[in-house]
């Protein structure tokens, strides 16, 4: 083991944000997949789906704020590997 793994170096505020914020797109990403399957028209939006699609993002911002760059590291790598437009 390298010393840097025996001595994690704090995170700061902003570090913290970013991450959270990087995981709750990751979670509006996957809360949009099944609309992706679905007409508007026939879905039908109850109070509980929308309770449930805020929890899954939510969830998945602070599960980037407590794992940090292992969480987020296969959506920084799917994100590179997209390319470039234009």
């Amino acid at each position: 083991m390298t010393p840097e793994a025996n001595n994690p170096k704090r995170r700061t505020l902003t570090e913290l944000s970013q991450q959270f914020f990087l995981g709750t797109a990751f979670g509006m990403l996957l809360a949009l997949i099944p609309l992706t399957y679905l007409s508007l028209s026939t879905l039908e939006m109850k109070p509980l789906y929308v309770e449930l699609l805020a929890a899954l993002v939510l969830t998945c911002g602070i599960l980037a704020v407590l794992f940090g760059k292992t969480f987020l590291q296969p959506l920084i790598t799917f994100l590179e590997s997209i390319p470039p437009i234009g």
